[in-house]
């Protein structure tokens, strides 16, 4: 990016006028904010760039900005210093002017300078100095002070410069201190030159010396006082004894600027470990602004040593509290359920990080973005997360400013900063703080105060003589029964909660709780002593600390508690009133785990209310009790609150009103950032270069002719120009390697991965799992059901709609940039390694294009003259300002939608929380996670929980508890270890200097409050509990854990193993260690070998870097069931084998959080039988006195090392293995040691393996050895391994083939009888040829053999065999079309001239709407492309030639001389105005248009070569006036335009029916309003051309109306796809000239069907060839006349009659031929010659013209006087002889099979079977039902239904057609 474009996106000017922090952001912090063109911010920008205000105070203010010249300069620097600032400080003074040409010119560099110098000195009018300073930084004075310097650093004369530098700079910083970023490097530099000035010269004398040494103590001062950190100061020490600036309430939670970028260190207080607080005011406020300075202090100090290291080294490198992001981007919003989300860009090419298990950019990470180097902030938090995504450089955010301010950030390029806090906690939290007032907090003289006195349970106080139940901690099997106010899913409701206690119990019945002498004894309850004083305390005590060290059972503890709580609920569900009060219980916990944990044993005896808060819950067991399906229960029971659930269905509808919408257009604008787009897609935006670029391309085309073999099916010539395609190596210009298949083709993915790795807790996971929530993932499926049910047919075509017009994507991309690193499928996997680094940076490439702002400004892309000839960078350029065309765009379709979005989001939001409240406060139990107590901490505020019990309470901030708290709360329960795993601040200093990592949990117990502390462990075994000594020193053992057996394989069941192999970085932050990795995993290895379920062994590691080294050693198919996580992870939680990977090992003596005893507490105690650590211990116990005692105690008990015993069991002399690395496991590579098992197996061989604890017996044991059993008569021996079963004898041997006779080698156990023969069959076909089949297989049914065929057309051709009968004549029709045109079907697609394929010849006539007719051979049809017609209100939106519909608002063309009444579409009704205009533009020169027109965008003087260039010869006369057309830009001289266009007195018309066009481009000219009466009047005149057209409108109703009726009488024999096709013609057709086509189609389709079904009467099997052929025939001009036509011309309709009329001629000479020969009739020669003759002109091929179907009816009407049709062999006057005589009723006479007449008596049922006289074939019928293939003789009487009855047996009736 070039200097200027850089400046450009640095100081970009924020939108709006505010003054002061604007939007939530602002330049500098300590001064107002003013408008960086030199005037004070104090309204907004009026009408801004674009403006169209009128008069002369608009004049005035559209007026360019003065010229501030060398000479005005000078003149300044004589006057004072406020009047210098008053000048230059004011609006439109020219002062950016004057920078710019300061640049090349000396004399005025040094002038401003001097300018500047003196300015600074003035201390009174501190906003006009701020307004110079903003315009100094956005014209990059700094940067033209610093290249003068450098360019000028030898020259002598420069000792005035020097110093008005340092006078201007102590000026600036003295009164805005937070410039010293802005001037860093420039002081630099004069630092340099100052210092060798003074070495070589004297140039620098003491008066200059002085300044610069003040000068240079100021930045140091400025720069300590911004970057103060790190460092513990006074300052710390005297806030503990000053009052807090402000109240802390009133500070904004979200962060300001200020906050960001300040001048001095926060207002900080200690939160005090020992000791109380003054006040609840003093307790709050501190908590507040620690937890507030916890999630800003990482932003703030990221930041700037960010801006510090850009401004000293010009470029930023690994910043510390940070992540950088460059070339950022809002491309668009989606819409979510939480609201309007935001799809940010950002440039992923330089970034080398894994995203799946990197902490960057994962859920409510807190990011800023900057456009201006941190000057302007804007916030946002991530909202979603998708690793490949992220590879894209794509992530969605949620922005913390008001939507308008969003919008104006779409088009600029930001720097962010990401923070890994996760603000969406902080929010709550300190809301909730906030929120906190005298009297809210209960249990305060405890909690704030530090009191030590504590009280029991505010319930049990009012009732002093409470008895508790508890014998459920006797009898454990007992369920108990809630008040199951909720429905729950799948449980029946007892009505009667009767227990049977056992006799046992009974002691424990009625216990009054405060008197403790009542207890029964702890073994009776099953508690050991500790464990009952610590539960005798939680139920009496109202505020309780229990802690427990690993292994004592805390949860264990705690769900006795909660048990006896529940049982007794009765005692807490009673007000201070007396009334019933039922409230919940809540339970929380730190992490899902746990809380999954617990609340899995509440259901182990608690089947009542208990509702899981969040969705990240992994058990199955608690799946019911989610509140997410709570919800879809609610719903369905309709038990919601009518309001809540109306407000929500309404709030839903109306987000998915505007969801679709927003959301396509966001994944089209994502599509076109992040892939290339194909020039088609582009072609609106690209203007005259889409031509140019197709245009050009042909011509390297041509001059390549094997160019094209080289282009993909659907190659895109965009990414050939862009060197990306198959072509780069012969394209002009740049080349890059090629990229073929991944363009359009799909590659394999799944060849690109290893073979899988084990499952690891991906610590990311972790952390995203902690903060989510359900809301967080949008609501339930249900939603989408009632969204469907409540939303219109529309909206749901909407919803639907979105699915397939996403699809576009696939149409639109040329090249999917996320395909270039897959694999091509059918490309080798070695090829593939080869070619896949190069593909991976030319993707990263790519990305890097498609990310760089550096876009194609206007005025270059005019000057474009060689597409092809521009350089790559260019290229990129051009094509970035096509697709920013394209995506703004899109912006602007969405950009209204997204303010009301937003609203009905929030409402959503709000009923969903009205929602979950009414469902949680029917619940007796709620377990949530700290994350959702935060999140819902509103609604615990009015639910109120009465009891609050905190599982792993040490961990959690403390403030996070006392947020959870209420007034109502009456009884807390904390349960945890403060000796374990503590907070963990983001902000390092603030837990070492500040003790935030104190929790409640330990500071009551610093404070000496009573806890209870849990002693007896129930996990280790004595030699690893024995390491918890050092930390827990009343630790004691139960019995049971000495009864655990040892480890298997091993000499030691606890070992720590010492190495001083180093560490590996990993990532950003973390660490892995290669050596105790592989280490790790060998051990893991040889522990299963010992007989250990893969799921009894845990690897733990400090560090999330080492997880996934593991991974990449730990195949799936050999480790599942291995849990490997990190120590944090692991909390709480146990295992019998732990596996401790430790990792730490430097040089630098750096060991992290590795000698924090809480993590050495936890990392040691989670092993139940065995535990094995490998580490560099010699490092740590340098670092860690922890660590220390641990390696003396590990020492004395001989259980550290190097190297760890291997000890194998079957073998327990051999003295075992020493390993001191993973190779060293190669030893014992079956678990037991090196010898061999030599154990003798089944089949008689030795086990080859070496010893093996696995399988000991051999059962699973598979012998390798070859196979020594012979397995056939000949005695071949099988070849087979041992322990596989032997099959039949694969030994080839020659046997006869006994069907045919023929020997054959095939397998010795192969049966002959079964074999198929493989020499060829010799069998000849009926054609006559041989068969082409294996002598064994069946024969050839379709010979394949080339033979020739003469059709009767005369061409001859080649054919295969089996088509010689049915195939058509391959050969060019040479026919001429009546429409004189060559026929370019074939021979055989036009029925060998018969029937020709409609006229392809291209039309190209010009329509009247003045595009080209795009149909063929003169069928001009109405005109199928979208309208170009517009207007300056609205354009046509349909099609072509459809007719407009005519804009009725009141026409614009008005002006201070005449104004237009008229209707916008009519001719108007006032003439031209020739007044010159009288407005400036804005280089303010005059306007060169007329009054009323638009104002032209050139200027006669800034443009003088655009505006004189001469197209009629006055244009370069100094009064030419012009007009500029909105339709294509171009400029046009008035007066001769007018003379051109028609006429000056607009009185003419023209003699064509066109628009007028632009006399440059030839584009219509629509939109003008000087010349819309011509416009209008062509537009009338067209319109009525459309007409004509299109049909009168009746006309071409009542065409349709009969093609529909006409549709309904399409025959029965009608396929559903015909009738289909049909439609869809008819839905197609506009004009009267295509619904007539149809018409005719229609016609004869029903000819066609009837005919052929005539055809397949004729059952005669003499004629079966002939009806074959003739059916195919007709099926053939079935589907031909299907073909889609605009029109059907004369010549289509005849040859279609004419082939119809043949087949039907040929089919009554077959049907009188079969007479003939029935009857037995001899006919005269004469007759029988003139029936050859009809024959042969039938089927001779040629068309049947009305000459031959003259002759052919002569012909047919003399044998229908020999032969009639009606078959009876009598004429018919004998007929009707016979049918009197016999005097039946209609419906008795019937014919057989053969059509032989008879007829049947009495009622003329069938009842009696007979043989027919004629053809002995069966006649009648039985039970009224004739005989198959007998039918009604209709031809007889005329009967159409039988005589017996009306109704029966119509199958039986056959309408007959009748020549």
């Amino acid at each position: 990016m070039d200097e200027a474009n850089r400046g450009q996106q640095r100081h970009r000017r924020p939108q709006g006028g505010q003054r002061g922090v604007q939007a939530g952001v602002g330049l500098i912090p300590d001064v107002e904010q003013v408008n960086l063109d030199g005037g004070q911010a104090r309204g907004g920008r009026g009408r801004g760039r674009g403006g169209n205000d009128e008069g002369p105070a608009a004049a005035r203010r559209n007026r360019g900005p003065r010229r501030l010249g060398l000479q005005q300069l000078k003149d300044l620097a004589q006057q004072e210093p406020s009047t210098i600032l008053m000048t230059v400080g004011a609006r439109n003074t020219g002062l950016s002017q004057a920078i710019t040409e300061s640049r090349h010119d000396d004399a005025m560099f040094r002038a401003l300078l001097k300018v500047f110098a003196i300015a600074t000195q003035c201390h009174s009018a501190g906003q006009n100095l701020l307004d110079v300073y903003n315009m100094m930084r956005e014209a990059s004075f700094a940067e033209n002070v610093i290249e003068y310097l450098l360019e000028h650093r030898k020259d002598m004369t420069i000792k005035q410069v020097i110093k008005d530098t340092v006078t201007m700079t102590k000026g600036f910083l003295n009164q805005l201190p937070n410039s010293v970023i802005f001037f860093l490097g420039m002081h630099r530099l004069l630092e340099d030159i100052v210092n060798e000035f003074r070495e070589t010269s004297d140039l620098v004398d003491e008066e200059m010396w002085e300044e610069f040494r003040e000068l240079t103590d100021l930045v140091a001062r400025l720069k300590g006082r911004i970057k103060r950190r790190d460092k513990k100061t006074d300052d710390t020490d005297n806030a503990e004894n000053r009052e807090p600036p402000e109240d802390f309430r009133e500070i904004n939670v979200f962060p300001k600027t200020e906050d960001i970028i300040r001048n001095e260190d926060p207002f900080l207080r200690k939160n005090r470990p020992v000791g109380g607080y003054d006040s609840l005011d003093h307790y709050l406020d501190v908590q507040f602004r620690l937890l507030r300075e916890d999630f800003i202090a990482p932003l703030r100090d990221g930041i700037f040593d960010y801006v510090t290291a850009v401004h000293d080294r010009g470029r930023a490198g690994k910043v510390k509290d940070v992540r950088i992001y460059d070339n950022v981007r809002v491309i668009a919003p989606v819409c979510c359920d939480n609201g309007l989300n935001h799809i940010l860009l950002f440039d992923s090419s330089k970034l080398n990080v894994r995203w799946k298990s990197t902490k960057r950019l994962i859920y409510g990470s807190l990011v800023c973005l900057s456009p201006d180097l941190f000057n302007t902030l804007y916030f946002a938090t991530v909202a979603s997360r998708d690793p490949k995504d992220l590879e894209r450089g794509i992530v969605h955010v949620r922005f913390e400013h008001d939507n308008a301010v969003v919008q104006t950030l779409r088009d600029q390029v930001f720097t962010m900063a990401e923070s890994a806090a996760f603000f969406e906690a902080y929010r709550h939290i300190l809301k909730g703080l906030q929120n906190v007032r005298d009297g809210d907090l209960p249990f305060e003289n405890l909690i704030v105060l530090c009191d030590n006195v504590v009280q029991p349970p505010a319930y049990l106080r009012r009732n002093h003589n409470a008895t508790v139940d508890l014998r459920p901690l006797v009898d454990e099997d007992i369920i108990l029964k809630g008040d199951s106010r909720l429905e729950r899913l799948g449980m029946v409701e007892d009505g009667e909660t009767n227990y049977n206690f056992s006799e046992k119990s009974r002691p424990a019945q009625n216990v009054q709780v405060l008197n403790r002498a009542s207890w029964p004894p702890p073994d009776l309850l099953q508690f050991d002593e500790s464990q009952y004083r610590a539960f005798i305390s939680a139920v009496t005590q109202e505020f309780t600390i229990t802690q427990g060290p690993p292994g004592t059972g805390k949860t264990y503890i705690g769900l006795k508690i909660v048990k006896t709580l529940l049982h007794n609920r009765q005692l807490w569900s009673i007000g201070p009133d007396g009334n019933p009060d039922p409230r919940p219980m809540l339970i929380v916990c730190y992490t899902n785990h746990a809380l999954d944990q617990f609340l899995e044993g509440l259901l182990s005896y608690f089947n009542g209310d208990i509702i899981r808060v969040g969705n990240r819950s992994t058990s199955e067991k608690l799946a019911n009790y989610n509140l997410h399906n709570y919800r879809q229960r609610f719903r369905t029971g309709r038990q919601i609150p009518q309001e809540v659930y109306l407000n929500r269905i309404d709030a839903r509808n109306e987000m998915e009103l505007f969801k679709v919408e927003i959301n396509r257009r966001a994944v089209e604008i994502q599509n076109a950032r992040t892939n290339i787009l194909h020039e088609d897609f582009l072609k609106s935006y690209m203007g005259d270069a889409y031509e140019q670029l197709l245009e050009e391309f042909q011509q390297i085309l041509a001059f390549n002719p094997n160019a094209e073999d080289l282009l993909s099916k659907n190659y895109s010539v965009l990414v050939e120009w862009l060197s990306l395609g198959n072509l780069a190596a012969q394209m002009p210009g740049p080349v890059d390697a090629e990229l073929p298949a991944f363009i359009h083709g799909q590659g394999d993915a799944g060849d690109n991965e290893e073979e899988e790795g084990i499952d690891v807790e991906d610590e990311v996971d972790v952390i995203q799992a902690q903060r989510r929530l359900d809301g967080d993932l949008g609501d339930d499926i249900l939603d989408l059901i009632e969204q469907f049910e409540h939303s219109s047919i529309e909206e749901r075509k909407n919803l639907e709609k979105i699915i397939d017009e996403i699809m576009v994507k696939g149409r639109a991309i040329a090249l999917n940039v996320d395909q270039i690193d897959v694999k091509p499928k059918g490309e080798s996997k070695d090829q593939w390694q080869r070619r896949r680094n190069e593909r991976k940076k030319m993707k990263k490439s790519i990305q890097r294009n498609l990310s760089s702002s550096d876009i194609m400004g206007d005025e270059e892309n005019n000057m474009v003259v060689n597409l092809w000839g521009l350089t790559e960078k260019d290229r990129w350029r051009l094509y970035r300002r096509w697709v920013s065309l394209y995506c703004a765009k899109l912006g602007e379709e969405i950009g209204q939608k997204e303010e009301k979005v937003e609203e009905a989001s929030l409402r959503y939001r709000e009923a969903l929380m009205q929602e979950d409240k009414a469902i949680l406060r029917h619940a007796t139990i709620i377990g949530m996670t700290t994350t959702g107590a935060a999140r819902y901490q509103s609604i615990l505020q009015e639910i109120r929980p009465r009891i609050i019990v905190v599982e792993e309470a040490a961990e959690v901030f403390e403030s996070h508890v006392v947020t959870t708290l209420n007034s109502g709360c009456e009884h807390v329960i904390l349960i945890g270890d403060h000796k374990q795993l503590r907070p963990n601040p983001t902000v390092y200093k603030l837990a070492k200097d500040y003790n935030l990592d104190l929790s409640l949990f330990e500071r009551m117990t610093n404070n000496k409050f009573p806890f209870q502390c849990l002693q007896l462990q129930h996990r280790m075994r004595p030699e690893i509990s024995e390491l918890m000594h050092n930390i827990y020193s009343d630790l004691q053992d139960h019995p049971c854990v000495q009864k655990f057996d040892n480890i298997k394989g091993v000499a030691k069941n606890l070992y720590f193993i010492n190495h001083s192999e180093w560490e590996q970085e990993f990532g950003e932050r973390s660490h892995s260690n290669l050596h105790e990795a592989k280490f790790i995993i060998a051990l893991c290895k040889y522990l299963i070998l010992q007989g250990y379920e893969p799921h009894m062994i845990t690897v733990l590691t400090m560090y999330s870097g080492q997880l996934y080294c593991l991974k990449n050693f730990m195949p799936k198919s050999e480790f599942d069931g291995v849990r490997v996580t990190t120590v944090d992870n692991f909390q709480g939680e146990e295992n019998d084998i732990i596996l401790l990977s430790l990792v730490r090992s430097n040089q630098d003596g750096e060991v992290g959080f590795v000698k924090i005893a809480n993590r050495i507490c936890v990392a040691l105690s989670r092993a139940r039988k065995g535990l094995y650590v490998i580490g560099n211990f010699d490092l740590l116990q340098e670092t860690s006195p922890v660590w220390k005692e641990m390696v003396l105690m590990m020492k004395r008990k001989n259980c550290f090392g190097p190297s760890l015993k291997l000890l194998c069991q079957n073998h327990p002399a051999a003295g075992g293995i020493d390993v001191t690395k993973a190779k060293d496991f190669e030893k014992v590579p079956e678990g037991g040691c090196n010898r061999k098992c030599e154990y003798r197996l089944k089949c008689g061989h030795v086990c080859a393996r070496f010893c093996h604890m696995y399988d000991k017996d051999h059962e699973d044991y598979q012998c390798l050895k070859p196979c020594t059993r012979e397995i056939c008569d000949n005695g071949h021996q099988c070849k087979r391994k041992c322990y596989q079963e032997c099959k039949t004898c694969d030994v080839m041997t020659i046997k006869i083939v006994p069907r045919c006779g023929h020997g054959q080698s095939m397998a010795c156990g192969k049966n002959a009888t079964e074999y198929v023969c493989q020499d060829n069959c010799e069998f000849k076909l009926p054609c006559g040829h041989n068969c082409q089949n294996e002598c064994g297989a069946s024969h050839t049914t379709n010979c394949q053999i080339i033979v020739e065929r003469r059709w009767p057309c005369g061409h001859v051709g080649k054919v295969k065999c089996f088509e010689r009968d049915h195939a058509t004549c391959s050969s060019y029709c040479s026919d001429v079309l009546d429409c004189g045109h060559l026929c370019e079907g074939t021979c055989g697609s036009c029925f060998e001239g018969r029937v020709h394929r409609p006229c392809k010849h291209q039309c190209k006539r010009t329509l009247v709407c003045g595009h080209e007719c795009e149909d063929s051979c003169k069928n001009c049809p109405p005109c199928r492309r979208p309208c170009e017609n517009r207007c300056v209100h609205s354009k046509c939106g349909l099609s072509c030639g459809e007719l407009c519909v005519p804009c009725k608002e009141p026409c614009e063309w008005k002006c201070s001389h005449f104004r237009c009444k008229k209707l916008c579409s009519e001719p108007c009704k006032r003439p031209r105005c020739n007044e010159p205009c009288t407005k400036n533009l804005r280089c303010g020169h005059p306007c060169i248009g007329l009054c009323g027109e638009k104002c032209p965008k050139y200027c006669r003087v800034c443009d003088k070569e655009i505006v004189t260039e001469i197209k009629f010869g006055r244009e370069d006369e100094p009064d030419a006036r012009f007009v500029q057309l909105e339709d294509c830009d171009h400029l046009v001289e008035v007066d001769a335009f007018d003379q051109w266009i028609g006429n000056v007195n607009d009185d003419s018309t023209a003699n064509t029916i066109q628009l007028k066009v632009c006399p440059t481009c030839t584009t219509p000219i629509r939109r003008n309003l000087r010349y819309g009466r011509i416009t209008n009047r062509a537009l009338n005149e067209i319109e009525e051309v459309k007409k004509k057209v299109l049909g009168s409108r009746q006309r071409v109703q009542e065409v349709a109306n009969s093609i529909k009726e006409s549709m309904k009488n399409l025959p029965n024999t009608e396929t559903p796809e015909t009738v289909t096709k049909v439609k869809s013609l008819v839905n197609k057709a506009t004009s009267e000239r295509q619904y007539m086509a149809l018409e005719n189609q229609i016609s004869i389709l029903n000819s066609i069907t009837r005919l052929i079904k005539r055809w397949e009467e004729l059952r005669d099997v003499s004629f079966t060839a002939e009806k074959q052929k003739s059916v195919q025939l007709l099926q053939r001009l079935h589907d031909w006349t299907l073909e889609e036509r605009s029109t059907m011309t004369q010549q289509e309709i005849s040859d279609a009659k004419q082939e119809i009329a043949r087949l039907e001629s040929f089919l009554l000479l077959l049907m009188y031929q079969r007479n003939i020969r029935v009857l037995r009739k001899e006919l005269h020669p004469h007759l029988r010659r003139q029936m050859q003759e009809t024959e042969r002109m039938i089927c001779d091929g040629k068309r049947f013209i009305p000459d031959r179907q003259g002759v052919v009816k002569a012909c047919l009407d003399e044998l229908k006087k020999v032969a009639p049709l009606s078959g009876l062999g009598v004429s018919e006057e004998e007929r009707l002889m016979i049918v009197q005589a016999m005097n039946f009723e209609k419906g008795h006479w019937f014919k057989c099979r053969n059509n032989h007449v008879y007829a049947i008596d009495d009622c003329g049922g069938a009842l009696h079977a007979a043989v027919c006289p004629e053809c002995q074939d069966e006649i009648g019928g039985t039970n009224y039902r004739l005989r198959p293939g007998n039918r009604l003789a209709s031809e007889m009487d005329g009967a159409l239904r039988m005589a017996w009855s009306n109704e029966a047996n119509l199958e039986n009736d056959e309408p007959r057609f009748f020549d």
